[in-house]
Formats: C-alpha cells, sequence, structure tokens
C-alpha cells in the first residue's frame, strides 16, 4: 500500500507533466505549478529537492507512458510485419494519445531542452533510441524468422523509420494539421511492405 508521501508525489508529477510538456522547463514557472496542483512552493519542494527534479520527473512519467504504449505494439504475438502495422497504426492516432500529455514529450522537451536544460535533453535523445531499439529488434525477430528482406542493417533501418515518424509528428505538430501524421504513416505502410516484404 501506498503512504501519503508517496501518493503526493505521484500526484505532483501527473499534474505538472503535461504543464512541463507544453510550455517547456524555462516557460514553466513555480507559480504555474502550485497553481496546478493546489499545493505551496513549500509542499513542492518539500517532495522535488528543485525544479530541475521535477521536470525530470515529469519527463520521466511521460516518457514511461509511451515507451508502454510502444511495447504493448511491438512485443505483442503476430509476425513481425503484424507488429510494425501495430506501430504505423499507433502513429496515426499519435496526436490523440499524447493530447493529455501536451503533446509529444520527445519533440517537446527535445527541442525545448537543447539549449537550456542537457539532462532533460539526454533524457528525451535516451527515449528517441529506446524506441528505435525497440523496432530493431522486430525488424531481427522478422529476418531470423525468415520474413523480412532487409536491404540495410536492422537499427539503420529503424532509424530512419522512426526519423520520417518524428518527421510527420513535427510537422503535424507545428502545423496543426494532422493529414501530415496520416499521409506519412500511410507512405510508410507502403514502404514497410515495399522494402521489407518478401
Amino acid at each position: 500500500m501506498t503512504t501519503k508521501a508517496e501518493r503526493t508525489t505521484a500526484y505532483i508529477i501527473e499534474t505538472v507533466a503535461p504543464i512541463f510538456n507544453r510550455q517547456g522547463y524555462v516557460g514553466t514557472s513555480m507559480s504555474d505549478l502550485t497553481e496546478a496542483t493546489g499545493l505551496t512552493k513549500g509542499a513542492l519542494y518539500g517532495n522535488f529537492e528543485n525544479k530541475d527534479a521535477l521536470a525530470l520527473a515529469a519527463f520521466e512519467y511521460n516518457s514511461t507512458l509511451l515507451l508502454h504504449a510502444l511495447e504493448k505494439q511491438l512485443s505483442g504475438p503476430g509476425t513481425a510485419m503484424e507488429r510494425l502495422a501495430n506501430l504505423t497504426e499507433f502513429y496515426k492516432n499519435y496526436d490523440t494519445f499524447t493530447r493529455d500529455m501536451g503533446g509529444c514529450p520527445i519533440l517537446n522537451v527535445g527541442v525545448d531542452a537543447q539549449y537550456n536544460h542537457r539532462t532533460l535533453a539526454a533524457a528525451a535523445r535516451e527515449t528517441a533510441r529506446t524506441i528505435e531499439g525497440k523496432i530493431a529488434v522486430v525488424l531481427e525477430d522478422g529476418i531470423r524468422e525468415g520474413e523480412l528482406r532487409l536491404p540495410v542493417p536492422p537499427l539503420l533501418f529503424a532509424k530512419q523509420l522512426f526519423t520520417m515518424i518524428l518527421g510527420a509528428v513535427t510537422m503535424a505538430t507545428i502545423s496543426n494539421d494532422r493529414k501530415y501524421l496520416h499521409n506519412t504513416i500511410a507512405y510508410l505502410e507502403i514502404l514497410i511492405k515495399k522494402e521489407l516484404g518478401k
């Protein structure tokens, strides 16, 4: 059973995660956080050493939600092609999935923190690398089972695939037009069948 302190910490993280993600580290003030949580500055600092620790916990919370959702798509039953289809289907509705988070945590935090918070920027890069690795494992499984043929090493293909997905997420975010996401994913589905199918 969780303690009151643990519940308070979890409440703070869940409440402030979308705020940090939407507004960025510099753009988020302590008054934004106290207003959202209904807690005093002292209460927040009683649970977190400083704003840095809170921002990192907020990113890790969103990152974990994303990684768990992707793991569900990529490690379930089915062939490698079916699991890749699960991945593209997930990203078709990625804007809906990330809405409550305040947008894509990798994109938002990765760009925002690049020049003002090295630890957050590194955490965003690590999350992106983890996703690329998960995709590469699916590709390796498909090659091992004789299901896929790959023109390049699995990790290289995974990196390019994720680059195209995140590029679509970026353009959909910037333009506020989800067609960038849908059209790119539709193209990727054709590309995957053409490039990888036997």
